[in-house]
């Protein structure tokens, strides 16, 4: 899995602090819910279950926001099968930081909200 990268080599020098936790948040749970995905897990899975798929993504111990993230990005995938109103809502209203799952055809991605700092 290769990486965004962090907002520390993202961002340009002087961004506000929200805007780059925003950014790593979304760059760190995409890792981490493959690895929960990979085994069997969804959105309902306990803390212990996210801090160890946490630790097999080589990720430092997530705080609460970071968690939520990694159950957002673990609801089921959007596709063409859900109602614009569904994809709406659901594109529209995340939190900053909160990736979404897609499904194309076969295959599944993260769309993953990445600030930009103007």
């Amino acid at each position: 899995m290769t990486s965004i990268g962090t907002a520390r080599h993202f961002q340009p020098h002087g961004t506000p602090g929200h805007v780059c936790r925003d950014h790593n948040r979304a760059v760190l749970a995409p890792a981490v819910a493959v690895e929960a995905l990979r085994q069997g897990l969804g959105p309902d899975l306990t803390d212990a279950q996210l801090d160890h798929c946490a630790e097999i993504a080589e990720r430092n111990p997530l705080s609460d926001t970071s968690r939520a993230a990694v159950r957002t990005a673990l609801e089921p995938a959007l596709s063409v099968r859900n109602s614009p109103a569904t994809v709406h809502h659901r594109l529209f209203t995340l939190p900053p930081g909160h990736p979404v799952r897609v499904r194309i055809g076969d295959t599944e991605y993260f769309l993953v909200p990445v600030p930009i700092a103007l």
